[in-house]
């Protein structure tokens, strides 16, 4: 079964999207706050503050925050090694991008459009305070998958399918990436560059799979 990863700017409706996939395929939502669970029992309970903080080159060398970003990469490929699968953010793009059977996508929507839907959508009282989230939100998604992944994060090479929610209607984005996922189903069997072909850590294989069935 396909799995997708989603990647999505701060106000381009990239949640209610989710939502609507989940409704229709029964997909799990891997979201930020499942993966920093699956970290917590590994003891890395500073993922959170790693993403948010400020990096350069020399983060990339630090041997706490390497351990958390191969851990990182780790869960999130275990996660895929299950089918019906929707991984959301944290650099889920690059870690499977060489996977045949993952649609990456990419929700998108130019700033002053998100600005005003976020501050519709998502309780913030004014402009000011939402341009301002939004930018401080911009900032760390680019620093985070820059210095860890070298990777910009709307590059279009590393995505399959990018929509602009300014543009597109929601329930048209969700049902493109839905007809997407459902034409990967429907292509040959597995091969050596298939999700299920990962295999990993058991300890860890089971952490995930006891998460799975929470969701």
């Amino acid at each position: 079964m396909a799995i997708i990863t989603l990647s999505r700017e701060m106000g381009s409706g990239g949640s209610q999207i989710i939502q609507m996939i989940h409704n229709t395929l029964n997909y799990k939502v891997v979201d930020k706050s499942v993966i920093e669970d699956v970290l917590d029992q590994y003891g890395l309970i500073a993922f959170d503050e790693v993403y948010r903080s400020t990096h350069s080159i020399w983060s990339r060398f630090d041997t706490e925050t390497t351990e958390l970003i191969q851990q990182l990469n780790r869960t999130i490929l275990a996660f895929a090694a299950h089918d019906q699968t929707l991984i959301v953010g944290r650099g889920g793009f690059v870690v499977l991008r060489d996977y045949e059977n993952v649609l990456n996508v990419l929700i998108r929507a130019p700033f002053e459009w998100r600005v005003n839907h976020a501050v519709e959508t998502e309780r913030i009282e004014d402009e000011q305070d939402a341009e301002q989230i939004i930018r401080q939100n911009d900032r760390v998604r680019e620093n985070f998958l820059q210095t860890f992944y070298q990777v910009t994060p709307d590059y279009p090479r590393h995505f399959n399918l990018i929509i602009d929610t300014s543009r597109i209607p929601m329930h048209m984005a969700a049902n493109w990436i839905i007809e997407a996922a459902r034409d990967l189903d429907r292509r040959e069997g597995p091969t050596q560059r298939h999700t299920s072909s990962i295999e990993g850590d058991p300890v860890l294989a089971q952490t995930v799979s006891d998460m799975l069935a929470k969701l």
